[in-house]
């Protein structure tokens, strides 16, 4: 939870456990993220996905080993994610987001 939210509502800011956190933007850097397979994802699917980042803007769904973010290209493992996956997709979609 971003700090300013937390003290806006008095709550405690909470972070995830190591295990539920994504993979470091520094790791994502090695592999070009332009180089990887396109995925296509469901129109509900990438419709959520727009609203859950906005105001960060989607470029390109690619596949990937590992759920990760880097500069508007966002990867995944495939066009359905299972329960552990989506919890890291919308962790790392809520780290973008405390970011701006």
């Amino acid at each position: 939870m971003n700090p300013s939210y937390a003290a806006i509502f008095s709550v405690q800011s909470l972070e995830l456990n190591q295990h539920y956190r994504t993979v470091p933007d520094v790791q994502v850097e090695h592999a070009s993220m332009s180089d990887q397979t396109p995925l296509t994802l469901s129109l509900q699917f990438h419709h959520d996905l727009e609203k859950a980042c906005a105001p960060l803007v989607i470029t390109h769904v690619v596949k990937a080993p590992n759920i990760s973010w880097q500069d508007g290209c966002l990867a995944l493992p495939s066009e359905k994610l299972n329960s552990e996956q989506k919890k890291q997709l919308w962790s790392l979609i809520g780290e973008q987001l405390d970011k701006l």
